[in-house]
């Protein structure tokens, strides 16, 4: 009678031992999926903030009240010289001289479209405020498949602060008085008043990218859109 009493106590005694360590098993699946969820969470977080190409995201500046008016604004992380030109664009909104608000808009568009020190990606494309509202799309695509399609891998290869950046940009010729005709995204046409400004700009030498070999000079043709100046084309200089 001993004998069997102590079987049944060490089969309870075992099953009870089983019992436990089951429940020690799933609270360790648990705690491990648990584990799995956060670090795929954190991975998924952290892919979302990190900028395409060069691993550091710009902190962007805040801009003061004198970088803006009713027209435009001086856009993110601009240069010195960005700065300079866009108190320049300033001045001439107030004169109301739509020739000199021409050619301070290219000065600020080449600025920002032909810098890349302060770009995240070939996603973030400078000047887009000052091209011609109802073609920004397209030109937005022109640009991710032609000037910009390799700003991510130059990112990558030499980092941020040794792309290219204007230096300055000097006005060649400015003729107001003249109407240019625009191709909307509908196939209409539309003719405008507009201003026609060539100019040309010289990059840092500080750069790891070939400079001579970087569009430096353009032909732009400034149509007054319902009264703000904003860039219809952009052509090699004749």
């Amino acid at each position: 009678s001993y004998v069997t009493r102590g079987k049944s106590m060490v089969r309870k005694q075992t099953n009870k031992e089983k019992r436990r360590m089951t429940k020690i098993s799933l609270s360790l699946l648990l705690i491990t999926i648990i584990c799995v969820v956060i670090a795929i969470a954190w991975n998924i977080i952290s892919i979302s903030f990190r900028q395409s190409g060069a691993g550091e995201t710009i902190i962007k500046e805040n801009i003061s009240d004198k970088y803006t008016n009713q027209y435009y604004t001086i856009g993110n992380n601009p240069t010195e010289i960005t700065k300079s030109y866009f108190l320049e664009l300033n001045n001439a909104i107030t004169s109301g001289d739509t020739t000199e608000i021409a050619k301070d808009v290219v000065k600020s568009f080449i600025c920002q479209y032909y810098t890349w020190t302060n770009k995240d990606g070939n996603y973030d494309i400078g000047g887009m405020q000052y091209i011609y509202k109802p073609r920004q799309k397209d030109f937005e695509r022109y640009t991710l498949y032609n000037f910009y399609k390799d700003m991510d891998l130059y990112l990558t290869q030499l980092g941020r602060n040794r792309l290219i950046e204007v230096s300055e940009v000097m006005i060649n010729s400015a003729s107001g008085s003249e109407e240019y005709t625009v191709t909307l995204p509908t196939g209409e046409s539309i003719t405008l008043p507009s201003v026609k400004v060539e100019a040309s700009w010289m990059y840092n030498t500080d750069t790891g990218m070939n400079i001579d070999a970087i569009q430096n000079h353009a032909i732009f043709h400034v149509v007054n859109h319902d009264g703000r100046m904003e860039i219809a084309s952009i052509s090699e200089a004749e």
